[in-house]
């Protein structure tokens, strides 16, 4: 039975989308079998990020309108995990029913299921996170996204009852020490969800969407990536703050 893990953020801009991604590619070298499942309907910025775009025939929407296969729905991708595409548009048959369906069907095949959901809360948020026992909520460290990451934690603690851990992306220690990013405490507290990892800005990423092209190896962001990752999978890793600063 795979590990199902949405990734969610209470606003956009947060970089969810990009960590879902780089876990995803973190997951994979450490040998596991990992499916990206885009819940970002009308966005679809998967199949930018992972470079697919252009490649995917069907979506899951298709699957639940019947005209495809679940298996026939699924692509795989450079970077080695599978990529399941978004609706490009509402429609009353994508239900929770439906989509956690889609996934059990697809769940033997792998280890790891990471949904990539929408921004903010309502019937985006309680889609992507049907099928899973786990949300990653991901956070800028300033008062507008932890607010918006907040109302989202509590609407997954009493509408999904999921276990939710925060992320703390483009973490600068400068901004913090002038008042301009809240520092890790802070963003803990504001936030409301337990800390499971900090990614400091990384420029190397500024131009990730425009084509799935990943950054080095030895990125600040894909090295803090495989330590959430590792985190994900039960290793116990102490922060790095070293890489933040």
């Amino acid at each position: 039975m795979a590990e199902r893990i949405t990734v969610l953020s209470g606003k956009g801009g947060a970089g969810k989308s990009t960590c879902c991604v780089l876990i995803g590619k973190a997951l994979v070298a450490c040998g596991k079998k990992v499916l990206l499942a885009d819940c970002d309907i009308g966005l679809r910025a998967l199949d930018i990020f992972t470079g697919a775009q252009g490649e995917t025939v069907y979506h899951w929407g298709d699957v639940l309108l019947g005209r495809c296969d679940a298996a026939d729905a699924v692509v795989h991708c450079s970077a080695g995990f599978d990529l399941l595409s978004a609706p490009s548009a509402l429609d009353d048959a994508l239900t929770e029913a439906g989509f956690r369906g889609i996934i059990n069907a697809l769940d033997s095949r792998y280890d790891v299921i990471l949904i990539d959901g929408p921004a903010g809360i309502g019937q985006g948020l309680r889609l992507a996170a049907a099928p899973s026992q786990k949300a990653l909520l991901v956070s800028a460290p300033d008062d507008v996204s932890l607010c918006s990451c907040a109302a989202a934690a509590k609407e997954l603690e009493t509408a999904c009852a999921v276990s939710t851990r925060l992320i703390i992306n483009h973490f600068r220690f400068k901004a913090v020490r002038k008042s301009l990013q809240k520092n890790i405490d802070d963003s803990i507290d504001k936030a409301g969800a337990r800390l499971i990892g900090i990614i400091p800005e990384d420029p190397n990423l500024w131009y990730f969407g425009s084509g799935g092209m990943l950054p080095k190896a030895q990125s600040p962001a894909i090295d803090a990536c495989a330590r959430i990752a590792a985190r994900l999978l039960g290793r116990n890793l102490p922060l790095k703050v070293s890489a933040l600063k």
